[in-house]
């Protein structure tokens, strides 16, 4: 006779136990002081006040950084905890909404089951514009399902005010949440609860709530003539069949997690395991919109749009569906789930252990993320600035990720001037670069980079250097990257007139690094 759980099995202890691993893999697969530029580029917005718009992005991720910045300063370290209690969140509530259908073993498993999926996991330690629906995609899923269930009036909308806000929070985060809120009408219109959900006040709270919250944003895109709608709709110029694309690599998401279902019942005795399976989740049509709606209507989009198709889309379309394979797993007894938290324990201690290994081996085959010495090269180009200007850089360029490394790297958090225009940088002003001068770091395997510099460095005070540095890590020693940098004197400090000259500009090179060498002067 089978003996069953009677101790809760998933606790706070185990949600902390998986923000600890993720934060230790987070910290130690990657070089330390490493951001990605996606993320260094959010990070630089989020030091532009509070606007209620940006050129590519809807503003909350922003928002949130500003909002963290005041307790904490933003740096790679900080940002891996942030980037591990995103993924936490996310798994917190999948087992949740979990928990509203299956048993607590079978909600454990499904917990366990979308661990094992990258999507929710190694391809959110980029925290962006997609990693963040990783956790407000499941938390808007879940708060629509407790609205949707909610019997009691004032229950009832108290649940849809916090729905409402959480799809506008989504919505705010990536427009790419419209395909969740679809999802969420049809569910709606499908559940068995929908006569209910319609004459109770929560859905139409939720509404309210959501345009309330969306309203500022949907103003600033209208007197912007829609520019980050147009950024988001804009057509593929890659990929001959973008939808082909998305269908066949996005469901590869979800092979681990049913690799680990089979695993399971082979572990039970075979496929032709018997026990009791959970029929409530195979037969709610609202989990079943939920788990492969956003992934169908998102390649419906792509074919009708002409969409480049990003997989990276994909990280949230699968998260509810570990619910549906978790159910399908026949009745585990005490004992099974006993080794089965032994088994999550022990894979826990090895993501976490993985973290170094992954920087080493990255390291080892010369991946450029791990041996580019970016950020020590936007150190040097920072005191060159400083030694020549007498003050911090405000203003960067450069190719992207020179540029974005830069605007974390250096102390002052200079804005970055990007594609070297104004007109594409509405946070700076029209006189920024007479006042505040400008650093240029470019790349050498970056063709066109000083080409598109040339018309900012035109007629300008400076000078140029050339920075060699590289990177080591234990015994290992990458290869030497020749960047050069490009210092653009404010007026005030060039006096208005004439050329730099070049014994200031060489001792400004070497306050940078010893190695470094003045190439050339700018002309005024």
């Amino acid at each position: 006779m089978k003996q069953f759980s009677v101790h809760p099995v998933i606790t706070p202890k185990v949600f902390a136990y998986a923000f600890l691993a993720a934060a230790v893999f987070a910290l130690t697969s990657r070089y330390p002081g490493y951001v990605h530029h996606d993320t260094s580029e959010i990070v630089m917005w989020s030091q532009t006040g509070w606007p209620l718009g940006l050129p590519k992005h809807p503003p909350l991720l922003p928002w949130m950084f500003r909002l963290v910045s005041y307790v904490v300063p933003l740096n790679w370290f900080t940002l891996s905890l942030l980037t591990a209690g995103n993924i936490v969140l996310g798994a917190w509530a999948v087992w949740r909404i979990a928990r509203l259908y299956l048993d607590e073993d079978r909600a454990a498993i499904a917990l366990m089951l979308y661990g094992l999926s990258p999507a929710g996991t190694f391809f959110a330690l980029k925290l962006n514009h997609n990693a963040i629906l990783v956790s407000l995609w499941p938390l808007t899923i879940l708060a629509f399902l407790l609205c949707l269930r909610e019997g009691d009036f004032r229950r009832s909308a108290m649940r849809g005010a916090v729905f409402g806000a959480l799809a506008a929070a989504s919505m705010l985060a990536k427009y790419y949440s419209g395909v969740l809120l679809a999802c969420c009408v049809a569910a709606a219109l499908v559940s068995a609860q929908r006569n209910r959900f319609f004459r109770m006040p929560g859905g139409y709270v939720a509404v309210a709530v959501f345009a309330i919250l969306v309203a500022p944003h949907a103003w600033w895109m209208w007197a912007h003539q829609g520019e980050t709608l147009a950024y988001a709709l804009q057509e593929t110029g890659r990929d001959k069949y973008p939808m082909l694309h998305f269908l066949a690599l996005a469901p590869l998401y979800l092979l681990p997690p049913m690799a680990g279902h089979l695993a399971i019942l082979r572990w039970q005795g075979g496929l032709e395991a018997t026990g009791d399976l959970d029929a409530g989740p195979r037969w709610s049509p609202e989990l079943w919109v939920f788990a492969a709606g956003p992934f169908l209507l998102t390649a419906v989009f792509i074919a009708a749009l002409h969409l480049r198709g990003a997989t990276s889309w994909a990280l949230p379309d699968f998260s509810v569906a570990t619910v549906l394979i978790a159910a399908m797993v026949p009745a585990l007894d005490m004992r099974d789930m006993a080794r089965l938290k032994a088994a999550a324990a022990w894979l826990l201690a090895i993501v976490a252990a993985c973290g170094p290994v992954a920087l080493m081996a990255g390291f080892a085959m010369g991946d450029v993320n791990a041996t580019e010495p970016r950020a020590e090269i936007a150190h040097a180009a920072g005191r060159i600035f400083n030694a020549a200007a007498g003050r911090p850089p405000v203003i960067v360029a450069g190719d992207p990720q020179s540029a974005n490394s830069a605007t974390i790297s250096i102390r002052s958090r200079p804005m970055m001037l990007s594609y070297f225009k104004l007109a594409s940088s509405p946070w700076l002003a029209p006189d920024a670069l007479e006042r505040d001068g400008l650093l240029v770091i470019c790349r050498p395997s970056v063709k066109g980079c000083w080409g598109q510099a040339q018309p900012v460095l035109q007629g300008r005070s400076g000078f140029i250097c050339l920075v060699p540095m590289r990177r080591r890590l234990l015994w290992m020693t990458g290869p030497v990257l020749n960047d050069e940098v490009a210092v653009v004197l404010p007026e005030s400090s060039s006096g208005g007139t004439g050329a730099v000259d070049r014994r200031v500009a060489e001792a400004a090179c070497k306050q940078g690094s010893p190695d470094a060498a003045l190439v050339k002067i700018l002309l005024r």
